[in-house]
């Protein structure tokens, strides 16, 4: 027996036109297409009425007058459980839809009005979808960087996902819709340009807030050049752990967040982001955890929890780019990076958390916070030591300089060499630090 759900609504006879509109907009709104049934009650078993041809006229018409903007219904009788039912078909791609001057939104079997808030979103959303990713930009077939056109095509032709022929940057921008004539679309420009058209900004933080930084790095470039760019400044910093195996000869260095959820997160962000705001993404790597961003909210209107335990049709923001990335197997499936996200950090015991704003979404991966450790004494850990203003500038002045002797770290920290000895001791027994090479001639890696 059917049940009603986000894309289906039942009413017993056609008395409840105006109810049954309200559900038009709804799917709509969700889903850009719907069906309701008049002949069916609430549990799905059918409920005879008198249905005349006025009655099929009365229910397009109704469409007609209430929907915003006009769509073109098929309304048809079919047969359920020997009992004759109307049902209403429909679709359109002109989100959002009104019903009688109102915007609503369909949640499971139920339809609720949209706020304000999420009425502009949608808007804004479909502004941007008709409008940003084919538009004209002012650079031409040129701009694009020659090295980032080859790496594409050779990496898409060596996953199967674009026929083995002879290269031609031109004919392989036309073949994925980036060009407009002689000029590259501003899809194109994000993935291709050699004018370096995105900002990314990384940093490395002593503690758990923005405030005493060990390493800041801002670069620019394409969007196939800021992915490699975040993946590798992000794999840099990270801790690894080293593993024996069984025959206690072979090492494996394990990280302590999954390589491939970072580099997901990372390319999810940037297929998903906003480009028409001038703002940029951003990197950062916390004591505690590692935070990727991106301009603009997410673009669904479900939650990325919701991709990872449910199998739903993920809307693409860019679909230019989106579909290049997937050629190119940067992208394995639409709509599963989120899941595979959620996969391997399960597996590594990493929890993954988001923060969804109006203007940015960031997606974040947990990590230990070795500026914790507990006191000497305490056994389970229950009260804590964080790291101190002295130690924090410590760890600043070596990210800067592995290199610097103590005499040099007591000139530039104002403290007795006595001091700094003292506190890389602490800083090196909470494997914060790691000595590599003599007391003599090595240095010192911040971890």
């Amino acid at each position: 027996m059917m049940r009603e759900d986000e894309y289906r609504e039942f009413k017993k006879t056609t008395g409840e036109l105006n109810e049954s509109m309200v559900s038009v907009s709804a799917m709509l709104n969700k889903h850009r297409h719907g069906k309701v049934y008049f002949g069916l009650k609430n549990d799905g078993t059918p409920h005879p009425f008198t249905i005349t041809d006025s009655t099929l006229r009365d229910v397009s018409r109704k469409v007609y007058e209430s929907i915003k903007p006009q769509l073109i219904p098929v309304v048809d009788i079919e047969e359920i459980d020997g009992v004759e039912v109307i049902t209403l078909t429909f679709s359109g791609e002109d989100v959002p839809y009104s019903a009688f001057g109102k915007y609503y939104i369909r949640i499971a079997d139920e339809d609720r009005e949209l706020s304000p808030s999420e009425l502009r979103k949608i808007m804004i959303r479909r502004e941007y979808e008709e409008n940003w990713e084919n538009r004209t930009a002012d650079q031409s077939v040129d701009d694009a960087d020659e090295k980032t056109v080859k790496a594409f095509f050779d990496s898409a032709v060596s996953c199967g996902r674009l026929p083995k022929m002879g290269y031609d940057k031109r004919k392989i921008l036309d073949q994925l819709g980036v060009l407009n004539g002689t000029h590259l679309t501003n899809a194109g420009v994000c993935l291709f340009s050699s004018r370096k058209p995105i900002a990314l900004k990384m940093a490395v933080f002593a503690t758990d807030h923005k405030e005493t930084f060990l390493d800041l790095n801002r670069t620019e470039g394409n969007i196939f050049e800021l992915i490699d760019a975040a993946v590798t400044y992000i794999v840099k910093n990270i801790r690894w752990r080293v593993e024996m195996s069984g025959d206690g000869i072979h090492r494996k260095e394990i990280p302590e967040i999954p390589v491939d959820a970072i580099r997901e997160a990372v390319i999810n962000s940037f297929a998903h982001a906003r480009y028409d705001l001038p703002v940029q993404h951003e990197i950062d790597i916390f004591s505690n955890r590692i935070s990727i961003c991106n301009p603009g909210s997410f673009a669904n209107e479900f939650e990325p929890i919701d991709f990872y335990t449910r199998d739903i049709r993920s809307f693409l923001r860019n679909e230019v780019i989106a579909k290049t990335l997937y050629l190119c197997k940067d992208v394995e499936t639409f709509g599963s990076g989120i899941r595979r996200i959620y996969t391997l950090c399960n597996e590594a015991k990493v929890t993954v958390s988001y923060i969804n704003e109006e203007t940015a979404f960031t997606l974040e991966f947990s990590r230990d916070d070795r500026n914790i450790t507990p006191k000497s004494g305490d056994i389970n850990g229950g009260t804590n030591d964080r790291i101190t203003e002295a130690e924090l500038l410590l760890l600043s002045l070596l990210k800067q300089s592995p290199s610097m002797t103590n005499a040099e770290l007591a000139a530039a920290s104002g403290k007795s060499e006595r001091t700094i000895s003292r506190l890389l001791a602490a800083l090196k027994n909470r494997n914060l630090i790691l000595r590599i090479g003599s007391n003599k001639t090595g240095y010192w890696k911040v971890l």
